[in-house]
């Protein structure tokens, strides 16, 4: 009966969340038009937030309840989810050419070779929690010096920007809630048939918290909004680690097991390397069909495989 009971709020939990996505995308593109800035910049910014909020919520919770191994199991899990899975699933309909910079990659990079240097010594120190954050400077510099924003399409109407603007944080707060749902619930569920705590972090909690940017995505998608999808995943991507993992360095003594470094780590920077190889393909391939369906079907196989490899099935 327990079991049933939380199953059936996770259904009502990813009705909501599926609302509050299509809500948030659809709101995020008209203010980008409303303003004059590129859907690639949206997904960098609103919406990149906006979906990684499940992330650093549940991150800073775990930090402040000490299991900040449970913190940067979401986090990393959530990054991994977000490449393997998520984009995985979008580059089979991803086709349309990316005709804005790719500067803000460089953060995105920045920040997975620091992570690796993070894991590596099995603790984050205050210097290298320090450094996150000057990431996260350096992501918004870049984004600034993108300078995306086209004069002639500025409209100053307040009245429907503030109505806009409502609704997107409408479709925000159904994010949230509708992840807070769905992830409690799921967790529930892996806590009733036995399933060990890292691995609920890893698995349960990444997806769990993936899940915004999953519906986003393919909000998106449905939208034709191709650049918005790929600015969600680099901008959740950073904002994960910029904001968890400093916190962890400043507020937690934890050390790390080795299997963090050599398994998790490792498998979250060839996906990253995969990742930024797919965006070149997008930026200047003229042959994307068959080769994004490449792309899209080893991302998808390799998150199944990681998680059987999780599970002790391989």
């Amino acid at each position: 009966m327990l079991l049933l009971h939380n199953f059936l709020i996770l259904c009502f939990g990813l009705a909501i969340l599926i609302w509050g996505a299509d809500r948030f995308v659809a709101q995020s593109s008209i203010i980008a038009k409303r303003i004059g800035v590129s859907d690639l910049i949206i997904g960098l910014t609103l919406v990149a937030f906006g979906t990684s909020a499940p992330e650093i919520f549940i991150g800073i919770s775990g930090i402040f309840n000490e299991s900040a191994a449970l913190s940067l199991g979401t986090v990393m899990g959530s990054n991994i989810s977000n490449i393997a899975l998520i984009f995985g699933i979008a580059c089979f309909s991803l086709r349309k050419q990316i005709t804005d910079s790719l500067i803000n990659l460089l953060p995105f990079v920045i920040s997975v070779v620091w992570l690796g240097i993070a894991l590596f010594n099995g603790k984050i120190n205050h210097i290298e929690a320090i450094v996150f954050i000057g990431i996260l400077g350096l992501f918004l510099f870049t984004l600034f010096k993108s300078n995306d924003l086209n004069e002639e399409n500025i409209q100053n109407q307040a009245s429907s920007i503030f109505k806009d603007i409502f609704w997107l944080s409408i479709g925000l707060i159904g994010l949230i809630f509708g992840s807070h749902l769905s992830v409690t619930h799921a967790e529930n569920i892996a806590l009733i048939l036995g399933v060990p705590e890292m691995i609920i972090g890893l698995t349960i909690l990444a997806l769990g918290t993936s899940l915004p940017e999953l519906a986003a995505s393919v909000a998106a998608l449905v939208k034709k909004k191709a650049q918005m999808v790929v600015g969600n995943i680099i901008g959740s991507n950073i904002f994960n680690l910029v904001f968890v993992v400093p916190m962890i360095g400043f507020f937690s003594t934890l050390t790390l097991e080795d299997t963090i470094f050599v398994r998790d780590f490792l498998v979250l920077a060839l996906l990253s390397t995969a990742f930024l190889a797919a965006i070149i393909v997008l930026k200047f391939s003229s042959f994307k069909g068959w080769v994004m369906k490449f792309f899209g079907l080893t991302f998808v196989s390799s998150y199944i495989a990681y998680i059987m490899l999780l599970s002790g099935l391989i």
